[in-house]
């Protein structure tokens, strides 16, 4: 009792205690990666199936997570807002996102190992920076296109609104350009984490030359659980995956998505709120919400707004501009000399590698089509329907989170079994599988989209006597066109992303395979053949590429110019 009153009387509540707690806690896990991270690189630790060990490596992959979701986010913001904002960075940024998506992780997997271990030779720095990094490439893309769709959709009467009351570029972003796509942005934060989770596998135990990495953590388990046929750490390793993204969605997800409604579109102010417990219980805190008072009454005139007090601002847009043309800059010459070296790789691969890779990029190109088509048909309606039932998302959301970022080593060899019984070969059995690493990027985009769609829209169809089904069509369909074409972009991304885990499986010391580049990059990857892999990725190129030019593109402008939401 005694200490309960002091308490009071000091003004501290149990958010305050628990915020403390977690940024201490946050401090010990700091400290704990660290002298992970200092330990030698040539003496890793074995990866041990005991149960025991499985809270510590969750641990570790929990913190390559959080560090590649943290890069993830700062640099999407910024490559999808000078993208959205200078026509020379569109025309290099945007395709290269498109290509980024597209190479599967394992490729960048060498380069990276190589480049840090030569930085970091000794500490086991190297090897998770090169983790980190890699699971960076499995996350950021389908972020950046959404934000930089979201801003190149914005009605353009809100632009002059702003502009009109004086803000500045910053002001313009934090208070319309961010806010407008926060939707977005936490949908495709939602799917990012899941994509993170469903390659940890291939992030965590990879081969650089003749040496094979395995780094402590839950992806590491897992796989050389699977290669060892041990269902009994397999279970364990998938429970502790459920609850963990269970109690990810419960905790984290779910607030940012109520937290995100309030930005929407659709939302009218007479429109009865959710209470969101977790968001209401930190609210409760007189400290926490000073400190953002605080914060916000210094810092909000002084950079959001660009006139103030009858004298003008500097206006900093030039030298951001020079920054960003001196950047393109540096990444021509950087390209340039990367082309010289491919050229010289590329012609030392053999001819008879050359059909087997071009053979394979048709098989996995196929493989794509289907897959995007199949996601497509499925996702699309659903992802409509799912949007404008907010209540039963908010009740399937963990289910979805399970479903989306359960590991493929744990799904993939399980799935390819149930469709070899059935008699279903590899070779078509593939496309369901890269279909699942695809269908979650449409569907998250789709039900953004869906949920963001203006009320006003809908009374006004409802009233003219529209059936369900027009406005389906009339309404829904073209108002969230822009992020089913930014969906099935990603998707796209997502399913030549998984060829690798699609079209090469090995479980129980078994190896399943099929005629692929997918399967062809895994086999040459392991074998330390770079040449070939080079070349492999070079045909990918050429093939998204095309495909940008020819189709993409074409669907973004029209997204931009003739389903964009103007007044």
């Amino acid at each position: 009792m005694f200490k309960r009153i002091q308490l009071r009387k000091a003004g501290i509540t149990l958010p305050d205690l628990l915020a403390f707690v977690f940024f201490l806690g946050a401090f010990a896990a700091f400290i704990a990666v660290g002298r992970y991270w200092a330990g030698p690189s040539h003496s890793l630790p074995p990866i041990d199936l005991s149960l025991s060990s499985l809270p510590y490596a969750f641990f570790l992959s929990l913190s390559r997570i959080i560090l590649a979701y943290t890069i993830c986010l700062v640099s999407s913001l910024a490559v999808g807002y000078w993208a959205a904002h200078s026509k020379l960075a569109e025309m290099i940024i945007v395709p290269l996102i498109d290509i980024g998506q597209s190479v599967p992780a394992l490729v960048y997997l060498p380069g990276l190992a190589l480049t840090f271990l030569t930085i970091f030779p000794e500490s086991r720095t190297g090897l998770e920076i090169t983790a980190i990094l890699t699971l960076y490439t499995g996350m950021a893309w389908n972020l950046m296109l959404a934000f930089y769709a979201s801003i190149k959709t914005m009605p353009r009467e809100y632009l002059d609104t702003i502009r009109a009351y004086g803000y500045g570029p910053l002001g313009i972003f934090l208070r319309l350009e961010l806010p407008y796509s926060m939707n977005a942005i936490v949908w495709n934060s939602m799917m990012s984490v899941a994509g993170g989770w469903f390659f940890l596998t291939v992030c965590e135990s990879f081969t650089v030359g003749n040496k094979s990495v395995s780094l402590v953590g839950l992806g590491s388990f897992m796989k050389v659980a699977s290669d060892k046929g041990d269902y009994l750490a397999l279970a364990a390793g998938g429970l502790l995956m459920v609850l963990v993204l269970i109690i990810t969605d419960f905790f984290i997800w779910n607030p940012l998505v109520r937290w995100a409604e309030r930005f929407q579109r659709m939302h009218s102010p007479g429109e009865e709120e959710d209470e969101e417990q977790a968001l209401n219980f930190f609210a409760k805190s007189k400290r926490i919400t000073n400190l953002i008072r605080r914060v916000r009454r210094r810092y909000a005139v002084r950079f959001y707004v660009r006139q103030r007090r009858g004298r003008r601002v500097k206006d900093r847009s030039g030298e951001i501009r020079a920054i960003g043309y001196s950047l393109l800059a540096v990444a021509a010459m950087t390209a340039v000399w990367g082309a010289f070296s491919v050229v010289r790789m590329l012609a030392d691969v053999p001819s008879e590698d050359w059909f087997e890779i071009i053979t394979g990029a048709g098989w996995t190109l196929f493989r794509v089509m289907m897959a995007v088509s199949l996601a497509g048909l499925i996702m699309v309606p659903l992802g409509l329907w799912l949007g404008r039932q907010p209540r039963l998302v908010k009740k399937m959301q963990p289910v979805i989170q399970v479903i989306a970022g359960f590991p493929a080593p744990m799904v993939f060899p399980l799935l390819t079994i149930a469709l070899l019984k059935v008699g279903v070969p590899l070779s078509l059995g593939s496309i369901v599988l890269m279909m699942m690493c695809a269908q979650w990027y449409l569907l998250f985009n789709v039900m953004s989209g869906a949920a963001s769609v203006p009320e006003n829209l809908l009374e006004v169809a409802r009233t003219s006597g529209m059936g369900s089904f027009d406005i389906l069509r009339r309404v829904y369909f073209p108002a969230t066109f822009s992020q089913i074409v930014t969906g099935l972009i990603t998707a796209a991304g997502g399913a030549w992303n998984g060829c690798i885990v699609a079209e090469y499986i090995e479980f129980d010391k078994k190896v399943f395979t099929t005629p692929g580049l997918g399967a062809y990059i895994v086999k040459v990857s392991q074998a330390g053949s770079y040449n070939q892999l080079m070349a492999a990725v070079a045909v990918m190129i050429v093939v998204i590429v095309f495909g940008n030019r020819v189709f993409w593109a074409k669907l973004y402008a029209l997204a931009e110019s003739k389903y964009r939401l103007d007044g």
